[in-house]
């Protein structure tokens, strides 16, 4: 658990910061479709109050809107990559959330600095551009130019909410897009937004990036997911958020087989929904646990 401030209770925990003294690292695995295997984490802030109690990270970071956003965005960074430094075997890369209006205010070098003194190797850092408003989408966009120049991937995240639209993605070019968990919601409920959902894939290959689908949480979502062309899959079902970079062993098995079962023959039926989905999945997948049970 990584400290940003120090002071009583109720007291900022730095300039501008409401009253979360400590900001906790999570990581969340992803996993390559493709190779059926891991492709990097993703950090997740867990802010915790001076009593210990977690606090609800959306709550949070809508309090720091108003007060010094760009320095608690940084200090969560700063956080995660040297958590990720002290965890890290050489697996895969690391997904960093980015508030637009931070990004907007952050020196590309710096964060290359940053980086570097965690002798982490750029190439294997992605930004996750937020949904957020930035207030500069021009300058947003020099900003990821640069952090790319650096070597530094990009991913821009939440696709289909507030300003994460193809505008977005046509200015900033980023490496990878990710769907939110309200469009997949859709395709597992709604025939014609699942018959939807892989158009929305393909345009976001047409636009020369990679696709990750987050959120995923059952089977059904992983299936209708890897139907969709997706290139990446992120979620509960293939592993919880964790203090330390653990990886189910089975995923890769998993995986596998949701990609026979999307070749075959074998398909649920139209009008399978609910539980109904969950038992013909369930037959189907031959009885494959959900994920979340570590190494």
């Amino acid at each position: 658990m990584a400290e940003v401030g120090r002071g009583p209770f109720g007291a900022p925990g730095m300039a501008g910061m409401p009253p979360a003294l400590r900001i906790a690292t999570s990581f969340q695995p992803v996993f390559s479709v493709h190779s059926s295997a891991l492709a990097g984490f993703e950090a997740l802030a867990r802010p915790v109050n001076g009593a210990g109690e977690p606090v609800a990270p959306a709550g949070y970071f809508a309090a720091c809107a108003a007060a010094d956003l760009a320095r608690v965005d940084r200090e969560c960074r700063r956080a995660h990559l040297s958590r990720f430094a002290a965890l890290d075997e050489g697996r895969g890369r690391l997904h960093l959330n980015v508030h637009s209006r931070a990004l907007a205010a952050l020196a590309a070098l710096d964060l290359r600095t940053e980086i570097a003194l965690q002798g982490i190797a750029p190439g294997r850092v992605c930004i996750e551009v937020m949904d957020d408003e930035c207030g500069d989408e021009g300058l947003l966009a020099e900003v990821v130019s640069l952090c790319r120049a650096t070597g530094i991937r990009v991913a821009v995240g939440d696709f289909g909410i507030a300003r994460s639209n193809i505008d977005r993605v046509t200015a900033l070019a980023p490496d990878f897009v990710k769907i939110d968990r309200g469009r997949l919601d859709e395709a597992v409920g709604c025939s014609k937004a699942r018959r939807l959902l892989p158009s929305v894939v393909s345009v976001l290959h047409e636009a020369g990036t990679e696709v990750i689908v987050e959120g995923i949480e059952e089977a059904s979502d992983a299936l209708h997911a890897i139907e969709a062309g997706a290139d990446f899959v992120q979620g509960f079902y293939f592993g919880i958020p964790r203090p330390a970079l653990l990886v189910d062993r089975m995923v890769t098995e998993l995986i596998c087989r949701l990609k026979r079962l999307c070749s075959s023959s074998e398909r649920l039926p139209a009008y399978c929904g609910g539980r109904a989905a969950a038992e013909c999945l369930d037959r189907l997948l031959a009885g494959a646990p959900a994920m979340g049970a570590a190494d």
